[in-house]
């Protein structure tokens, strides 16, 4: 019998309402009291962006790889109000994250312009010897063109020459990703002086953490679930003294490891420890350290228990000067 040729799938799943919604939830066994709070989660967040957070608190099979048990059930006593607790616990943990990135970003590119510059002047992009050849300047220079702040403006109506405005300039307008391209087709001498900035000796380990953030930052940004993601894609490389720390580099931990070192480069504030902390104290009763895949010990590692000391001038402990 001849084999039947393959037959492209169609999706057939009809849209339903929120009432229809808010049945099949009632179904599976989640307590809804509030039906109006119902309303207000399925209406302006959604019920696939909340599926993601339906996860813990269904029924599991038994076995080494437990998988949600068919049909879907949540454990019994599960309520509305657990599913938007947790939703709201991942919303304010992607905003700790984008805020502590932020330190990085604003040193990555900052360090990188100021180095570049000094070693082939303030227009040091537009010096194809400067970059890998394998370089997207195509691109880069896109990015300038689309610019629509003031100060680039400004240049464009005032200079002819060079075309582009200087690195200082463009630092403000390129996303971290960019950035992140361009540390990555830097010649070696550069990205070893740039990665010395922020206390790492390995280029590639460097290269790998900020492509490593740039993606996470794009996650956080983008609200996608991050508390308990395992993260398929871009696993960061590990650095001598950190290994334990990078044993399994699909973890949250394993990014927030990241961000910690390097934070702690650029900032005096122990922020991202003292956040962390004072989220967990609200946490939702499914949510722990180690789904999050913090390791055993992490609280008492160096790591997240160096001292952080302000600049004299900040630290109203300092005796003045005379």
């Amino acid at each position: 019998m001849a084999q039947q040729p393959n037959r492209p799938r169609e999706y057939r799943k009809p849209t339903k309402t929120i009432t229809e919604l808010t049945a099949k939830l009632r179904s599976r066994g989640l307590t809804i009291a509030n039906e109006e709070a119902a309303i207000t989660a399925l209406t302006f967040i959604g019920y696939y962006r909340l599926r993601g957070y339906f996860v813990p608190f269904y029924q599991m099979t038994n076995g080494q790889r437990p998988q949600i048990a068919e049909p879907k059930t949540f454990h019994p006593g599960t309520t509305l109000e657990d599913i938007i607790s947790l939703y709201e616990f991942d919303r304010k943990l992607r905003l700790i994250v984008l805020e502590q990135i932020q330190k990085v970003e604003i040193g990555l590119r900052t360090c990188l312009s100021e180095h570049m510059s000094a070693a082939y002047g303030c227009h040091w992009f537009m010096n194809l010897t400067a970059l890998n050849k394998e370089y997207d300047y195509d691109g880069f220079f896109g990015q300038i063109n689309a610019a629509k702040e003031v100060f680039i403006t400004h240049y464009r109506e005032n200079y002819d020459h060079p075309k582009y405005p200087p690195s200082w300039m463009i630092t403000e307008t390129l996303s971290f990703g960019a950035w992140s391209r361009v540390y990555k087709d830097l010649l070696p001498y550069d990205q070893k002086e740039v990665a010395k900035k922020f206390n790492i000796r390995n280029a590639e380990v460097m290269a790998s953490w900020f492509h490593t953030l740039s993606h996470f930052r794009n996650l956080a940004a983008h609200h996608n679930r991050i508390w308990n993601r395992r993260f398929m894609v871009f696993a960061p490389m590990k650095l001598h003294g950190l290994e334990l720390h990078m044993s399994n580099g699909s973890t949250l931990y394993s990014r927030l490891v990241v961000l910690k070192y390097l934070s702690d480069q650029v900032s005096w504030s122990d922020g991202l420890k003292i956040q962390l902390n004072q989220l967990m104290e609200e946490r939702p009763s499914c949510v722990s350290w180690e789904k999050m895949g913090f390791v055993q010990d992490w609280e008492t590692d160096t790591l997240w228990t160096r001292q952080v000391s302000p600049p004299p001038q900040l630290d109203p402990g300092a005796t003045s000067p005379e």
